[in-house]
């Protein structure tokens, strides 16, 4: 099969399997499906294709476009008062993924642009659209982040109703 045909493979696999997270609504649902029903293909064929630079380069504008098209004046004003609390959370997370990332390089177990990826707290496909401008692990990071959503989908409705309980009248 060459290149051409599986990358084809690949987007009717990853269409496929977007769809159906999606139909599924769970949470991040097209981006799962879509990478799961890819690495299903992988596995079962027993090779990679190679992705062409110009579709993570679309992939990357595709994503700006939908995370500059989601900001308004409205979300700007709803950000204004929580300002301070927004940074501070803000600061924390990158300051902890940080941490994290200096810990895992200094033991040996991943190289800093591979640590610092994987443990950066945001949007998958946007810091693997980063990542891949640098010789980041991808395969890494992306693991790092589906653990990390698929531990929050299934630890999150414990923790807030923990939360929600423990802060009850």
């Amino acid at each position: 099969m060459s290149n051409i045909s599986g990358l084809a493979l690949y987007l009717l696999a990853g269409l496929i399997g977007g769809f159906i997270g999606y139909r599924l609504k769970i949470t991040g649902g097209t981006l799962i499906g879509a990478m799961c029903a890819v690495i299903v293909i992988n596995l079962l064929l027993g090779r990679n294709f190679k992705i062409p630079i110009t579709y993570t380069f679309i992939t990357q504008v595709l994503i700006g476009v939908m995370v500059g098209a989601s900001f308004s004046k409205e979300l700007a004003r709803t950000l204004l008062p929580l300002l301070l609390p927004v940074f501070l959370s803000t600061l924390v997370l990158v300051s902890a993924g940080t941490i994290v990332s200096l810990i895992l390089v200094r033991m040996g177990i991943l190289d800093a642009h591979t640590a610092f990826f994987s443990t950066s707290p945001g949007a998958m496909g946007v810091l693997l659209g980063l990542a891949g401008d640098t010789s980041a692990d991808l395969p890494i990071v992306l693991s790092f982040h589906i653990f990390r959503i698929f531990f929050i989908i299934f630890t999150a409705p414990l923790a807030y109703r923990f939360l929600q309980n423990w802060l009850a009248p």
